[in-house]
């Protein structure tokens, strides 16, 4: 093919993969311009440790200092339960009744925020409707309970109370602080049932002065929360600073108890960490596989995809935090492939005797079609994940979004600098199909040549084997165990204390006070809040605040480090099941993903909910469940109907799951529902199903269009399910739970198994078109291909291994699918992808 007259005729692609290369100094400029622009982004970025989800829950309170449990039940709660169902947005709500208190807990569908402000808005025109019984309080409709504080204070000392006064006063002329709120501040006067309530909400602290002996101290608590959009360093340190510069009582002293600036800047460490150990076993796994010209050209393709995708970031809007920092380790295989074909397909032309200035341009020009579509079909894979409804599309959702910016910024940086440093870096290089060759990897073609030989010679008996051995590994499922979400790898963990109904303040101080003198024995232990007469406040994205009550009480515990909580963990709640009788006392570790208040939970509806209950109860204690026990002494409901939640933990060190499915065949027939975990997983399932359908859809819809063929499309196709062996053998080899992560990773390894092997089917088809016999250009293809493909995988795959090892328990199981998915996958698909062409060709379904 003539190069000027590739260029005369060939689309807009060839001219910008051309203009480079002819105007090299303005290449050079807008390399450097994109470098430049790429760091100012990533300074830009408002950071935070998780990703924020949607606050369309609120809570209702309402007040009678004169009424008892059901009267507030019929009177108040069932009035305002009718009212609110008449918004038709309402998903779920959920009540509980008690002397003088009715508490209604809302939650509205899905919807941007200011959707849903203004159904809150017109929640609260519709209460003002409700006629409800002399001397009761005007209802309070909070709706931002479950925003947490960003930086949580505790002011001790005998004048904390004006001291908490005046950080406030303070605080508040600082720019980026939003809401600033006090606990444990004692009202003035009792001059209704709030400031009763608020009068019994009391806060101790234990603090270690530097590694002195824990001290327990009375405390007022300072919760302050950053607005949104500012950087959360800059942040602290303003508010540290105004804190330092005001003046206090005399011997009023201020402790840190909650630091979301510090375990935000922890987080996105370990994952840059591990973002920068993946660039470098990336390039070490280029230079394996190609000489170090090429490897450095795709090490200088990696900073300047990544400056692109900043940029896209900060467009956006897109925070770093850990979802989108890990989106950025687990593209950085795949954001390689378009480099690392572009640079084999130049590396190509010069072995065939191209001048350099041709050469540079027209190999990439010549793979256009199959580095688009590798990248469309890679883009296919994540992007449905942004359909996701509710709180885990919120979730994820900077997934999708920055795998999408990346894989764009590969394609651009593919077709316009990769050909300018092909230009001055690289010297041919022939593919595997050469004959001899020096490189390492040449000793493994003989016996990759002669295994797909074999399988063509044999293409049925191959085809069989290799589906067969996809039904056997469906034999491992039964050995994974479920898990909605991982626990947080957190310096943090809660005790939560709930005496019966009726229990005095005073008694709820008497057992918090002996929490505390367990704490303090404790050496691992750095501080701890003890709050008596109701929750701490919020400080972690989600957790399910308590409401103020005389016979419940919390304690947020601080250790050292995050490895001394399960140790600690394990041994409070020996220590406390044995000496606390007279009152339910969970020592809980803070999990991630939706607030989950229990991960056992069972609902129990309709006739005969004691026997039930009883039932249910009895039935997890036998299947080992811990701390079993049930919400029946309060008048509870579930959208308008009496319920009873029969709650539960799993023993420490044992899944939930493992639990349920031993208990589950125990349980009443009829008149449960599961909450928690259950219910949790088993709506992802169902929109993960309905999102895999669309991405497959996609997936072959792109093919069709590549190949103009439905039945090279299905050959392709037939290939993907091979990735579910090495998907099921890895998370039975890393023993990675079943839960939304694995469904994440299941789903997505479609798109990736077919954007690694495209390159393959596209030159079969030139081999085919270049009129060279069926089964010699299967071989052909294959080994010319086996480079670019094995190169591709392997960034992939090595490049996911930091993030694997160091990168939490919330990402093992979706690593666990993508390493071993992709390397079974690949080493599978590369022999069956020909034997599928050659036997639909004898089968005259390929012309």
């Amino acid at each position: 093919m003539d190069s000027s007259s590739a260029t005369a005729s060939g689309p807009a692609s060839a001219v910008i993969t051309r203009f480079l290369v002819q105007h090299r100094l303005l290449g050079w400029l807008a390399m450097l311009s994109l470098l430049a622009c790429g760091w100012l982004s990533f300074q830009s970025l408002p950071q935070q440790e998780d990703p924020t989800f949607p606050t369309h829950d609120a809570v209702l309170i309402t007040v009678h200092p004169a009424l008892n449990a059901a009267q507030m039940e019929q009177q108040v709660t069932a009035k305002l339960e009718a009212a609110l169902t008449q918004i038709p947005t309402v998903e779920k709500l959920q009540s509980q009744s008690k002397d003088n208190i009715s508490t209604i807990t809302i939650r509205l569908q899905s919807a941007r925020q200011d959707v849903i402000n203004q159904q809150w808005r017109q929640t609260r025109q519709l209460l003002q409707t409700v006629k409800l019984p002399e001397g009761c309080l005007d209802p309070r409709l909070e709706t931002d309970f479950q925003l947490p504080a960003t930086m949580l204070f505790a002011v001790l000392g005998d004048r904390a109370a004006a001291g908490a006064d005046e950080i406030e006063n303070a605080l508040r002329s600082v720019p980026c602080s939003g809401r600033i709120r006090q606990f444990g501040h004692p009202p003035a006067e009792i001059a209704s049932f709030e400031d009763m309530m608020a009068a019994g909400y009391t806060v101790r602290t234990l603090h270690r002065p530097q590694d002195g002996a824990l001290q327990p101290a009375p405390a007022v608590l300072v919760g302050v929360e950053m607005k949104a959009g500012n950087i959360i360093h800059d942040f602290k340190q303003a508010v540290l600073a105004k804190i330092s510069t005001t003046s206090l009582p005399e011997g009023v002293q201020v402790i840190t108890v909650s630091d979301q600036p510090a375990a935000t800047a922890h987080r996105i460490g370990e994952f840059l960490r591990c973002f920068i150990e993946a660039v470098v076993v990336v390039v070490l796994v280029a230079l394996l596989l190609m000489d170090w010209r090429t490897a450095l050209v795709v090490a200088v393709a990696i900073p300047l995809t990544l400056a692109m995708t900043l940029a896209g970031m900060a467009i956006l809007h897109v925070p770093l935090q850990q979802i989108s920092i890990a989106a950025l380790i687990i593209s950085l295989g795949m954001l390689v492939d378009d480099p690392v074909v572009a640079a084999d397909g130049i590396n190509r032309e010069l072995a065939e005797g191209q001048p350099r200035g041709t050469a540079a341009w027209l190999g990439p020009f010549k793979l256009r079609r199959a580095i688009f579509f590798g990248t469309v079909i890679n883009i296919v894979a994540f992007l449905p994940l942004t359909l996701l409804p509710g709180d885990m599309g919120a979730f994820i959702i900077t997934l999708p979004i920055v795998i999408t910016l990346a894989l764009l910024s590969s394609r651009i940086v593919s077709m316009t600098f990769i050909p300018l440093l092909g230009f001055y870096l690289l010297r041919g290089q022939k593919g595997f199909d050469a004959t001899s060759g020096s490189h390492p990897l040449h000793r493994l073609v003989p016996f990759y040549k002669g295994a797909l030989q074999f399988a063509l010679h044999r293409p049925l008996l191959t085809i069989i084997a290799a589906y067969g051995l996809l039904g056997a590994s469906t034999a491992l499922i039964p050995f994974f165990g479920k898990q909605f979400f991982p626990v947080a790898e957190r310096n943090q963990f809660l005790i939560d204390l709930q005496l019966p109904e009726g229990s005095s303040v005073q008694q709820t101080q008497k057992i918090t006070a002996q929490i505390g003198e367990t704490l303090q024995r404790e050496q691992s232990v750095q501080s701890a809040v003890i709050v008596s007469g109701g929750g701490t406040p919020m400080f972690y994205y989600n957790l399910l605040p308590r409401q103020p009550a005389a016979n419940v009480g919390q304690v947020l515990v601080n250790t050292r480090h995050a490895g001394d909580v399960p140790a600690l963990i394990v041994h409070l709640r020996e220590v406390f099941d044995r000496e606390i009788k007279d009152a339910l006392c969970l020592v809980k570790q803070i999990e991630q993903g939706p607030a989950l208040e229990t991960p056992i939970q069972i609902e129990i509806s309709g006739d005969d909910i004691p026997a039930k209950t009883a039932q249910v109860s009895h039935a997890l204690r036998s299947a080992g469940a811990y701390k079993v026990h049930d919400d029946s002494g309060i008048l509870s409901r579930i959208n308008q109907q009496r319920t009873v939640t029969v709650k539960a933990l799993a023993p420490f060190g044992t899944l939930a799951s493992g639990i349920l499915n031993k208990a589950r065949t125990s349980f009443p027939t009829a008149g449960i529902a599961f909450g928690g975990e259950e219910r949790e997983l088993t709506n992802s399932q169902r929109e993960m199903e309905r999102v895999l359908k669309i991405s497959l859809a996609l997936i072959a819809l792109a093919m069709m269009i590549q190949f103009r063929s439905i039945m090279k499309s299905v050959v392709v196709m037939l290939t993907v399910p091979l990735g579910l062996i090495g998907a099921f053998t890895g998370m039975a080899t890393t023993h990675a739970s079943f839960g939304f992560m694995a469904l994440i990773g299941i789903v997505s390894l479609a798109g990736v198994i077919v954007s690694h092997i495209i390159v393959l089917s596209d030159f079969i088809e030139e081999e085919r078109a270049a009129g060279i016999p069926l089964e010699q250009a299967l071989m052909q293809a294959a080994l010319v291909r086996l480079r670019a493909v094995l190169a591709t995988v392997f960034a992939t795959v090595c490049g996911l291994i930091p993030l694997a090892v160091t990168g939490g328990e919330l990402w093992r199981p979706l690593t666990a699918v993508h390493i071993f998915g992709l390397l079974f996958g690949t080493v599978l698909t590369l022999v069956l992808l020909p034997v599928l062409y050659l036997q639909f060709a004898r089968w005259r379904w390929i012309k």
